[in-house]
């Protein structure tokens, strides 16, 4: 079984992600930091060198060689749902979570990072609030889960997932 959280970056992807993969015993794949290692550059380098449409096309290669993958819990980056061949392998999949968060949280999670490329620029709540409205309805499209962060705490969060898993 493979588990994908998907959602905006802030929401706790990553983190859930590790709590998850300890509570079954799965492994753990964070997109974004595999990327990293395999291209020895940050995200932030790869989109000022080579443009964020290149990071989108190594992250839709990722996701797709993941595909295979067992007992693996991979955490997305935040805008993995906008090409449409990555929302095609995740309609495929069995369980797809969107850990949905408000801007504010997005925000206040965020804000203190320097390894977001698109808050780098101008009023990153601003930005925030632009790509959870571009991206809700993708996520809700191929999401078989959707929880929100704002109202459950991480433990609970990772309670629901296996709850789901188990039912």
């Amino acid at each position: 079984m493979r588990i994908y959280l998907i959602g905006p970056m802030g929401s706790g992807k990553s983190k859930i992600g590790k709590l998850l993969a300890s509570a079954l015993n799965f492994s753990l794949v964070d997109i974004d930091k595999d990327i990293e290692k395999k291209f020895k550059k940050s995200i932030v380098e790869i989109f000022e060198v080579e443009g964020e449409e290149s990071f989108r096309a190594k992250e839709s290669i990722f996701l797709k060689e993941l595909s295979s993958e067992s007992n693996t819990i991979i955490s997305t980056g935040g805008g993995v749902i906008e090409k449409s061949i990555n929302r095609e392998i995740l309609k495929n999949e069995k369980l797809v979570v969107f850990l949905s968060a408000s801007v504010e949280k997005q925000y206040l999670s965020t804000k203190d990072s320097d390894k977001r490329p698109l808050l780098n620029n101008g009023d990153s709540r601003k930005v925030l609030e632009n790509l959870y409205a571009k991206r809700f309805d993708l996520y809700q499209m191929v999401a078989k889960l959707e929880l929100n962060g704002d109202q459950l705490s991480n433990d609970e969060i990772v309670e629901k997932i296996i709850n789901f898993i188990n039912d």
